[in-house]
């Protein structure tokens, strides 16, 4: 058993595998459309129309690119206030959010009706295609609100602790659109607009079986009507920019790749990365999901200074994203043949498809720090990360391997890996730049770790036995003489926290060995102490349980402190006491 004096990985780590199934297949649904539609059309219409589809994708991307900015945007803002256990600030963004998304989403809509047609001009090379393009596209603008308004449960659902309730929208979304799909395909005989009318109504269904959870009594976000600031939508802009940058990337990079593929391999070519593109989606649970998934966590390590923390994210964030990046691999090759028969290709796919499984490890590594730099304050870099991986390296590497005449598709693991050698170098430049002064950055993630080389901060885990409890409170015991704090309020404090670690432990968690995370922190104006633990919501500073022989420990820290708070988010009693 590791003694409480040590930071063990079992808290993050299972906070992270509790919440990557429901984020992953969000992250699935966001894109599982597209999939979905590539496959209805190319069984019940032909190759020619699943063109139409790629052709059509710049247009979804900007409404996920509008998602994201807002979503990404106000739920970094929202876990930086649940690090500083400020509910109230954390509602305010999500209320943003959503007035936000409406407000967005109907001027598209406009757009949509309005303006189809040059849009579809602007989009497809292909005359042939036209009208295909046209009515694709413009359904999905007009459907532009639920594309937009979904990022709101998708990203404060997984907030609120209900990742259950995520999984079952996405779920419903899936199977609505396959519903949908075939009946308007082949019951009605719609042809691609029956396609695209199928995901509009799908997630739309989605979007009111996600926020409903948003809505019940004693959310931490249910919808009130609250006025938007301003000085808020700056604040969800400077901090979506990243993501939403990455989706106008995405845009640029799929209207260059179409050009080019197309000048290199005609509409043979084109009908391969249609399929490359639509597998492509899939990796996205991989590459958006395991990020994704450590965005809160990191968001509320960030706002506590909890370096230690954030190193133990990211290394589980690659552990894990390794695994599944080769999986998808060796699924792809194993597939080849089934995936070339099923889109009706009649040329070899297995290089192209393993162009695809071995990019995705590279460009997880570049997606994983892209996040963490956005989170961790540092924009430039995760801006260069987002350029490097989505459009520069991509793109520049497809033309010269056309103008080489090599085949086009290997620019999918050259692109990516002279994407992440490329990052690298940047954030090991800025880490020298720093070698020997008081702030030194770290290497690759640039973490000041000024507080912890002065011993002002310690952070460490425990199991949730008594004998656990007792040895944490020996050690915030003696971290507090050790930062000249008198001897004897020093042992009564101890006493007093090991008290409350017991009530919330006891109250809280329902098995004995759970984990428990602890980090004390000192400064010359405040001691301070951060206790995280799993379990039913339990406020011990508002329990009224008369039966409670630990109240008089309780009472005692909440004379003795400066300032106490109390949150219960992601599943998690997130409690703070200053002193």
């Amino acid at each position: 058993m590791e003694r409480a004096t040590d930071r063990n990985s079992r808290f993050l780590t299972r906070e992270f595998q509790r919440a990557m199934i429901p984020v992953m297949t969000a992250v699935l649904g966001g894109t599982i459309n597209a999939i979905i539609d590539s496959m209805f059309v190319t069984r019940r219409l032909d190759s020619d129309a699943l063109s139409a589809v790629t052709y059509s994708m710049p247009v979804f991307l900007v409404l996920c690119m509008i998602g994201c900015l807002f979503g990404i945007g106000s739920s970094i803002l929202a876990s930086k206030a649940i690090g500083k256990h400020d509910v109230e600030e954390a509602s305010r963004y999500f209320h943003s959010m959503l007035f936000l998304s409406i407000i967005t989403g109907l001027i598209f809509s406009l757009i949509g009706i309005f303006l189809e047609g040059p849009v579809a001009s602007l989009l497809c090379s292909d005359v042939s295609l036209l009208d295909q393009v046209e009515s694709y596209a413009g359904i999905t603008l007009i459907g532009a609100p639920f594309y937009i308004l979904i990022y709101v449960p998708n990203y404060y659902l997984q907030l609120d602790g209900k990742g259950r309730s995520l999984t079952t929208m996405m779920v419903i979304m899936i199977i609505t659109d396959i519903g949908l799909d075939y009946l308007l395909l082949y019951v009605f005989d719609m042809g691609i607009a029956g396609a695209s009318l199928a995901s509009v109504l799908s997630i739309a269904v989605a979007c009111v079986f996600g926020i409903i959870p948003l809505c019940a009594p004693g959310g931490m976000f249910r919808p009130r009507l609250k006025n938007l600031r301003p000085y808020d939508v700056r604040n969800i802009v400077r901090y979506g920019s990243t993501s939403a940058m990455g989706s106008l990337m995405s845009v640029f990079r799929l209207y260059g790749l179409n050009r080019i593929i197309y000048a290199a391999s005609g509409n043979t070519g084109m009908k391969i990365w249609s399929v490359i593109n639509a597998l492509a989606e899939l990796s996205l649970c991989i590459l958006a999901g395991i990020p994704r998934t450590a965005l809160p966590l990191l968001g509320i390590c960030s706002a506590g200074h909890d370096n230690e923390g954030m190193r133990l994210i990211i290394k589980h964030e690659f552990r894990i994203g390794l695994i599944l990046s080769l999986a998808f691999t060796a699924a792809l090759a194993a597939l080849g043949v089934p995936i070339r028969i099923f889109y009706k290709i009649d040329v070899p796919l297995l290089l192209p498809l393993l162009a695809l499984g071995i990019s995705v490890i590279p460009e997880l590594f570049s997606s994983i720090l892209s996040s963490f730099y956005n989170v961790s304050g540092r924009p430039l870099m995760a801006n260069l990360a987002m350029l490097f991986r989505i459009l520069v390296f991509p793109v520049g590497t497809a033309f010269i391997l056309m103008a080489a005449g090599l085949p086009v598709f290997l620019f999918l693991p050259v692109g990516m890996i002279l994407a992440a050698l490329s990052l690298l170098m940047i954030s090991r430049c800025r880490s020298y730049k720093t070698r020997g002064t008081e702030h030194e950055l770290s290497s690759v993630l640039l973490l000041d770790d000024y507080l912890q080389r002065n011993g002002m901060v310690k952070g460490f885990s425990i199991e949730s036995t008594n004998e656990e409890i007792c040895h944490a409170s020996e050690v915030i015991t003696e971290f507090c003489t050790d930062h000249e704090m008198d001897s004897k309020l020093a042992m009564k404090l101890g006493l007093s926290l090991e008290e409350l670690m017991t009530v919330m432990v006891r109250k809280s968690l329902p098995q004995s060995d759970d984990p428990v995370d602890i980090r004390v922190y000192s400064t010359k104006e405040v001691f301070g102490l951060s206790i995280m633990c799993f379990g039913r919501k339990y406020n011990p500073f508002e329990s009224e349980d008369e039966d409670d022989e630990m109240n008089m420990g309780i009472l005692m820290i909440k004379k003795m402190s400066k300032n106490y708070k109390y949150l219960y988010s992601m599943g998690m009693n997130i409690l703070s006491v200053e002193f």
